[in-house]
């Protein structure tokens, strides 16, 4: 009985008026740049890249929260105008919400365009546009009903006696964004805005949807590697990631250290990047974050773990939540010039 009433408050705040569903964070959120900012499409040091993730989330009171990301950027041949370079990416982000099974999905095509600011072409600016489908559906067979109890528990065969609303609601989805990038001797900087959901969908399940449009998720992100001197094989990569979506703020920050085994080439690129990174994120008031990261050669393997430090101990026994990535960069060497503008850098 416990659960079904559990179950029932899930499902109404889950589909309330002010609740319409909040897009999941990944801890490792600097291995997945198109769910922070569109304009970061294409902006890498390599022709193309792939990035999976996938996360556990096991503090919650019932079933775990697991999320996962699939996304794919490219450096486009297209030079409209000298300093001019286009990314092109897609991505699909799941998360899978609870007993209900609340799941939503999106499925993203995303254009962005840069343009360097100085002869030198370390600053450089780019604006990005993502748009594509998304999806919010439920499972009703989990749910307990009044007219399925029997005297002794529920009997889920039995019809719910209910009108519910449909179990899938599609909707169309747009986002945008910009950001600013430095290339530096030293330091790489970049630092940008992300607007995700600019359009404020209308994502309820309820049969009549006025006034449930899904909030814009506002993003402010930057991220650093600096080096105390030049080819020295020891970085400090600071970086931080404030979001807000309705009435929800989040801000995770904190800092990887590198430690580079074997430097790329500059030029030929036979020469591939060996290197580990430790790190150390706080999401402010909610949780501390180790992780770790390896680069092989283009192939990157990670994972990090969060660890709450809110009363939320109590009840899910110091349960924290796991995270793992895989990714892979082609053609990637440090500062490398892209095969499409052989005097134009490859990284916005």
């Amino acid at each position: 009985m416990i659960r079904s009433i559990y179950i029932l408050g899930l499902l109404l705040i889950t589909l309330g008026v002010k609740a319409q569903g909040l897009d999941p964070e990944f801890s490792l959120f600097n291995y997945q740049p198109l769910t922070i900012n569109p304009a970061l499409a294409g902006n890498s040091e390599a022709k193309w890249r792939l990035n999976l993730s996938a996360r556990e989330q096991n503090y919650v009171i019932s079933q775990p929260y697991r999320s996962g990301i699939a996304s794919f950027d490219i450096n486009l041949p297209i030079n409209a105008w000298a300093g001019n370079i286009w990314g092109f990416g897609l991505n699909v982000v799941s998360d899978d919400q609870g007993d209900v099974r609340m799941i939503n999905r999106r499925y993203n095509l995303t254009l962005s365009v840069g343009q360097y600011l100085d002869p030198r072409q370390q600053h450089s600016l780019s604006v990005g546009f993502q748009g594509g489908l998304g999806q919010r559906a439920i499972d009703y067979s989990s749910v307990y009903w009044n007219n399925q109890w029997v005297g002794e528990g529920f009997a889920l065969y039995l019809p719910p006696g209910e009108n519910l609303p449909t179990d899938v609601k599609s909707y169309f989805d747009m986002s945008t964004g910009i950001q600013y990038s430095y290339d530096g001797d030293l330091a790489d900087i970049s630092v940008g805005y992300g607007m995700f959901h600019a359009n404020t969908p209308d994502n309820s399940l309820y049969i009549d949807s006025a006034n449930t449009q899904l909030d814009r998720r506002h993003t402010i992100h930057f991220n650093m590697e600096h080096r105390l001197r030049k080819d020295n094989l020891f970085a400090l990569r600071p970086s931080f990631l404030i979001t807000r979506q309705g009435k929800t703020n989040n801000v995770i920050l904190g800092n990887d250290f590198v430690f580079y085994f074997n430097e790329p080439t500059r030029t030929t690129g036979k020469r591939k990047e060996y290197s580990m990174s430790l790190g150390l994120f706080h999401r402010v008031q909610k949780d501390m974050i180790a992780t770790l990261m390896l680069n092989l050669a283009g192939f990157s393997f990670g994972t990090s773990y969060d660890v709450s430090v809110g009363n939320i101990n109590r009840l899910n026994g110091y349960q924290g939540a796991w995270e793992v990535f895989v990714g892979y960069k082609a053609g990637f060497r440090k500062g490398s010039n892209s095969r499409y503008m052989p005097n134009k850098k490859g990284r916005l």
